[in-house]
C-alpha cells in the first residue's frame, strides 16, 4: 500500500514523513498524529509492534487517522490492514524511534535572595542544539536580577523539547536615603529629620555621620555644633532585609546676628513718657520689639509712650538673611514726676466756694502711701490725713498763715516730699 504517513502538526502547519523511512519521536509525547490516505467504504485496522509498551493508540483505530502516545524509549513498527468495500485488503508500516527528552538542569552560582543592584549567575548544565531561558536569552548562562522564577527550554540533536527546573530569584528593594534639615545657626540645634522611603518592607536603621567628628543613630537627632563651619553630613539607612541607601548633603552653620540697640531719652518721666528706640544690629532686621508692656511692634527704629512709670524690660529680636536669630534687651526707666496743684489761699467762710484745702495732683490714688499735714506759726501740727481725696476744713482754726507738708511713697517705691504755705481767710 505505501501510503502511510506521520502527521506533524504545529501551529498552522503540517509535514508529513513517508513509511519506509525511520521516524524519529520523543518520549512523553502525546497525542501524535498518524494517518493515510482516506478510501470512502475502507475500513483501517492499526497495530504496534514492539517488544514493551512503547506506544499506546489512544483514538483512532478503525479509521484511517489515529493518536499515538509515546510512553517509553526504543523502536516500533507501526502497521495498518486496509480492507475496502470489496473486502480486498492491503497493509503499510514505518518504523518509529522514541528517543529519551533532555533532562536539562540549571543552578545558581550565588545566593538567591539579595537587594537591588546585585545579581546571581544562573548556568545552564550543558550544551543543547537550542536553549532560550524564559527572559528571552539564548546564552548558556544569565545574571538575573529581578525577582521572578527562571527556568529554560531545550532541544537536542533528535528535535526533543524539555523545561529545566525552576529557580526562584527574590530581588528585596533599596531603601532611598533621604533627609532634611531645621536648623542652620550657630549656638542653636540642628535638627536632622529622616525622609527616607521604601516601596516594600521597613527601614529598621538609621545611621548619621554628623560631619564633626561625632555620630548619631535615630530617625530624627538634635545636635549642637560647636563651630560656624561647612559640615557633610551622612545618612545611611537599612531595611529589615539588610537593604540600604546612603546620602551626603552639605550643612552649612551659619553665625548668628549680635543683636543691639539704643533708646533716647535714657530716662523718662510719666509727663514725658516717649521714648525712640533704633536698631544698631548689623545685617539684621528686628523681627520683634517686647517694650515689656504688653506692647509689641515690628518697625525697624519704633517710637513708644509709656503709660505708667516703672521699669521695663525691653526686648529686640532681630533675624538675618539665614534666618538666623538673636536678641537683647535693656532697662528702661520711667520716672514718676511728682506734680501738686495747692492753692496758696482758702476761704471757709460757709458760701460754698473754696471751702476745703486740699491738694491735687497726677495719679494721687497711685500712690503707696500718702501724708497731708498742717502746721501752725509755731510748727504745732493741726490737720492729718493719709487719704489724698481728705482736705483741710480749718473750721476751728484761726485766720492767718499756716504751713503744709506733702510726704508720698510714689509708684515706683520712692518717698518724695512737698511744703508750702496756705493762708487762710475768714
Amino acid at each position: 500500500m505505501n501510503k502511510l504517513k506521520y502527521i506533524l502538526i504545529f501551529l498552522l502547519f503540517s509535514s508529513s514523513v513517508s513509511s519506509q523511512s525511520v521516524l524519529h519521536l520523543c518520549e512523553g509525547d502525546t497525542d501524535e498524529n498518524f494517518a493515510v490516505p482516506h478510501i470512502v467504504g475502507s475500513t483501517y485496522n492499526w497495530t504496534v509492534k514492539a517488544t514493551n509498551n512503547i506506544a499506546t493508540i489512544t483514538s483512532g483505530n478503525g479509521t484511517e487517522h489515529i493518536l499515538i502516545d509515546l510512553n517509553n524509549t526504543g523502536m516500533f513498527w507501526l502497521h495498518v490492514l486496509e480492507t475496502d468495500a470489496n473486502l480486498c485488503t492491503g497493509e503499510d508500516s514505518i518504523l518509529v524511534e522514541v528517543h529519551p527528552k533532555p533532562n536539562p538542569q540549571i543552578y545558581a552560582d550565588g545566593a538567591l535572595f539579595f537587594c537591588e543592584g546585585n545579581f546571581v549567575n544562573l548556568i545552564s548544565d550543558s550544551m543543547y542544539t537550542t536553549l532560550m531561558w524564559n527572559n528571552g536569552l539564548n546564552t548558556q548562562s544569565i545574571q538575573a536580577d529581578t525577582t521572578g522564577l527562571y527556568y529554560i527550554v531545550v532541544a537536542d540533536t533528535n528535535g526533543c523539547t524539555n523545561t529545566s527546573n525552576g529557580i526562584d530569584i527574590i530581588v528585596y528593594p533599596n531603601p532611598i536615603a533621604e533627609f532634611w534639615i531645621d536648623g542652620i545657626c550657630f549656638e542653636s540645634e540642628t535638627n536632622l529629620i529622616d525622609s527616607s522611603v521604601i516601596s516594600s518592607g521597613s527601614i529598621v536603621s538609621w545611621i548619621w555621620n554628623l560631619g564633626d567628628g561625632s555620630y548619631d543613630s535615630g530617625l530624627n537627632i538634635n545636635h549642637l555644633y560647636q563651630d560656624a563651619d561647612v559640615f557633610d553630613v551622612s545618612l545611611k539607612v537599612i531595611s529589615d532585609m539588610g537593604c540600604s541607601d546612603s546620602i551626603i548633603k552639605q550643612l552649612n552653620i551659619f553665625h548668628i546676628p549680635d543683636a543691639s540697640f539704643d533708646f533716647n531719652p535714657r530716662v523718662a518721666s510719666t509727663l514725658y513718657p516717649e521714648v525712640t528706640f533704633n536698631n544698631t544690629t548689623e545685617n539684621a532686621l528686628p523681627l520683634l520689639w517686647n517694650f515689656g508692656d504688653s506692647s509689641f511692634s515690628t518697625e525697624e527704629n519704633p517710637i513708644h509712650i509709656f503709660n505708667d512709670p516703672g521699669m521695663y524690660d525691653v526686648m529686640l529680636t532681630v533675624v538675618d538673611s539665614n534666618n538666623c536669630m538673636d536678641s537683647t534687651s535693656d532697662m528702661v526707666k520711667i520716672l514718676y514726676d511728682f506734680i501738686l496743684y495747692i492753692p496758696n489761699t482758702f476761704t471757709p467762710n460757709k458760701d460754698g466756694k473754696n471751702e476745703r484745702f486740699v491738694p491735687k495732683g497726677l495719679r494721687m490714688g497711685k500712690y503707696e502711701s500718702y501724708q497731708f499735714i498742717i502746721y501752725d506759726r509755731w510748727g504745732e501740727k493741726v490737720f492729718s490725713t493719709d487719704k489724698a481725696t481728705e482736705g483741710w476744713t480749718g473750721i476751728d482754726a484761726i485766720a492767718g498763715l499756716y504751713g503744709w507738708a506733702i510726704i508720698i511713697t510714689d509708684e515706683m517705691g520712692a518717698q518724695q516730699k512737698k511744703v508750702g504755705k496756705v493762708l487762710l481767710i475768714k
